[in-house]
């Protein structure tokens, strides 16, 4: 009855379900009849239950039947009333001397049940139902493929076990002297058949077979372990102590340290069943497992989509990969990565909205079989499925989701080996495609939060391009508009020619640093030592030095290699230089002093930080809050020459900092100078 209920929780509404529920409830009325039969204390009690599991066991083969024609989708309608009514004939007939005449002893039983005048016709009828229920099976299977195939056979074998089973019942009807010993075959037959219908796609069979075993000695030897725990205490104490005190002390006992030690000897027993008889297959989905975690360290989308199909066909050995997905939302999935032994059956393949895959993933987050859905009658969409199967070769299914948002799917041909994706295989896939989905999502939402970003930006460069550039152009209009009023004036020519040539230079100057601010183009990265950076852009500035007068220290210990774009750096390093020496004007005993350290995160990580400082004025609070917004500038406006800049210098720095995936700050305190933070992760 558990077992039917078990069966029935996973597919409440699927008529073979259904059916199968009502094929437990005859088999448990029989059972439970046997006991009753087996139990009873006089000849009249043990004839009443003996009819009473024969007329029960009469509507297993009929409610099986009726089962098996679900399951293979046959149309045997008039065939299938025909049983019920001789079954109704034979199950009215078993509480009469017609099927079950009397009980007598043997050599086994006290009350052993007699055939009566009408039993051969009981039997002939069984027998028939379980041979035609058989031949269905095998036609069936003959036609079918794949999981479907699989099935079938899973419920073929556990038959024939539960028939060869059954028979065995029925020997000692007629004095031929074979016990009922194939009684125990009738619950494996049960749970076969009800595993081939929740669970028939797990094909690690063996694993299966010797974790039963394993179990099977195990729950005996605990018993047997209390029983020699019972019978000790016995025999070593009084006898005044209660044989049913000693039962409950050990079973306590034993109750107790199988809570304690039970999960951690169950893990332990499967553990060394999965090493032994899934050695290699363990080790490739520990491979997978790793992918679901390494998936947020791909830089980039394209790297996610690629290492995911190779990872997939090399540790599921599947020839046949590729990922379908859409860009926001969409209404188009574009293969993005593919493996393949039939390129042009995966390309083939054209995946919208309206699709009948994307719609029957959309409806559920779990992997999907195609061959389930292509043999589930209830299913609507069980055709389309068929025809996508056939013309594309896919045959497992995994969604991308992230929260309610369908990004697209996985889609996986068949293993190389014809060996089937088990549950383990499915919930590993399921793990991936959310982990991918979880990955785009939080990448989705960086672009939209640096697009905001952008926006506030270009609103502030906006207005002080606007700013900046307004101050030349009136000095120039206004000299335009003197023109014709000077009368050749050549002091004013030269003064004209001057200031134009000068603002002209100017509004080009800062047209070349809005470029650079804007620019987002990627460049090439390698292994780049901050120590010859420092060095190469002292070498540059080293006139600046002079002529100002300020002093340079760094230091001369060796600095971890970091990933970053040599050219960049340099113009990051002589930017704040170049600010320094500029802040550092009119001061006594002028410095820039560089230094360096190592940070260490949790994960082991190592971020080198280097510092430039001086120790001129410092910075205005107010100003330091925004000293890497474009045009912040710690200088008046009509101290901007194009010497000086035009405040996009910061702006250009944090910029190019951010694309090593690294980060700036700044700490300054007034009357004592200022100190930039370069972080920059090193290269483990």
């Amino acid at each position: 009855m558990a077992l039917g209920m078990v069966v029935f929780s996973k597919k409440p509404r699927d008529a073979k379900t259904k059916m199968f529920t009502w094929v437990m409830v005859a088999v448990a009325t029989w059972s439970t009849m046997y006991f009753c039969w087996l139990m009873s204390g006089n000849a009249r009690t043990a004839l009443i239950y003996c009819r009473l599991l024969s007329a029960a066991a009469i509507m297993i083969p009929v409610c099986y039947a009726h089962f098996i024609i679900n399951l293979t989708g046959a149309s045997h309608r008039r065939e299938m009333r025909a049983r019920y009514v001789i079954a109704a004939v034979l199950f009215g007939l078993s509480f009469t001397p017609w099927i079950v005449s009397h009980v007598e002893s043997n050599k086994w039983f006290i009350f052993w049940p007699k055939a009566g005048p009408l039993y051969p016709l009981y039997l002939g009828f069984f027998f028939y139902i379980f041979v035609r229920v058989t031949t269905l099976l095998l036609g069936e299977f003959k036609k079918s493929t794949f999981l479907r195939r699989n099935q079938l056979l899973y419920v073929i074998i556990f038959t024939l076990i539960g028939l060869l089973g059954a028979s065995t019942n029925y020997f000692l009807w007629y004095d031929i002297p074979i016990p009922p010993v194939g009684n125990i075959f009738v619950t494996v037959y049960m749970i076969g058949v009800a595993y081939a219908v929740i669970r028939f796609r797990l094909m690690e069979f063996n694993l299966l077979i010797a974790r039963s075993i394993s179990y099977i000695v195990l729950i005996p030897l605990i018993a047997l372990l209390q029983t020699s725990a019972v019978y000790l205490l016995n025999k070593t104490t009084e006898r005044t102590i209660n044989i049913y005190y000693l039962v409950f002390v050990c079973s306590f006992i034993g109750t107790l340290l199988l809570i304690i030690w039970g999960p951690n000897l169950r893990r332990k027993i499967d553990g060394l069943l999965e090493q032994r008889f899934l050695g290699v297959m363990a080790a490739r989905r520990a491979k997978l497992r790793a992918l679901t975690q390494q998936i947020s360290t791909i830089k980039d989308e394209e790297g996610i989509f690629k290492q995911t199909v190779e990872s997939i066909a090399e540790t599921l050995t599947v020839d046949h990969v590729g990922i379908f997905m859409r860009i926001d939302y969409e209404p188009i999935f574009t293969l993005k990565a593919f493996i393949s032994n039939q390129i042009p059956r995966l390309k083939k393949l054209i995946v919208n909205d309206k699709n009948p895959l994307v719609l029957v993933l959309q409806q559920s987050p779990h992997a999907l079989l195609l061959d389930e859905i292509e043999h589930n009658p209830s299913n609507q969409n069980r055709q389309s499925i068929a025809q996508l199967r056939r013309e594309s070769g896919v045959e497992l299914a995994v969604p991308i989701y992230a929260g309610s948002f369908f990004y697209g799917f996985l889609a996986l041909g068949r293993r190389r080996t014809d060996i089937f994706y088990s549950d383990a295989d499915l919930t590993l896939l399921e793990s991936l495609g959310l982990q991918i989905g979880l990955n785009l999502r939080t990448r989705q939402l960086e672009r939209q939060s640096n697009h905001s970003e952008k926006l506030i930006s270009l609103g502030t460069l906006a207005a002080g391009l606007a700013h900046e550039i307004r101050n030349p152009l009136v000095s120039i209009r206004t000299f335009s508009e003197l023109i014709g009023d000077e009368n050749n004036d050549a002091d004013f020519y030269r003064e004209f020619k001057s200031v134009v040539g000068r603002d002209v230079t100017r509004i080009t100057a800062i047209i070349e640093n809005i470029s650079a601010f804007a620019e987002n183009s990627q460049v090439k990265t390698g292994p780049v030592n901050i120590k010859e950076v420092i060095n190469g852009v002292y070498d540059i500035a080293k006139t600046e030095f002079t002529r100002a007068g300020v002093s340079f220290e760094k230091p001369e210990s060796d600095m971890p290699l970091v990933q970053g774009n040599y050219s960049q750096l340099l113009q990051v390093f002589l930017n704040l230089f170049q600010n320094a020496i500029h802040a550092l004007e009119g001061r006594n005993s002028p410095c820039v002093k560089i230094g360096f350290r190592l940070e260490s995160d949790e994960a082991g990580c190592q971020t080198l930080i280097v510092s430039v400082a001086d120790n001129g004025a410092g910075i205005d609070e107010i100003v330091k809050a925004r000293i890497f917004d474009p045009f912040i500038t710690t200088k008046a406006t009509g101290d901007q020459v194009v010497r000086r800049g035009m405040g996009l210098g910061l702006a250009i720095v944090k910029r190019i900092i951010e694309a090593h995936n690294g980060s700036i700050n700044v700490t300054s305190e007034s009357g004592c100078g200022t100190t930039f933070y370069v972080h920059l992760p090193c290269i483990t």
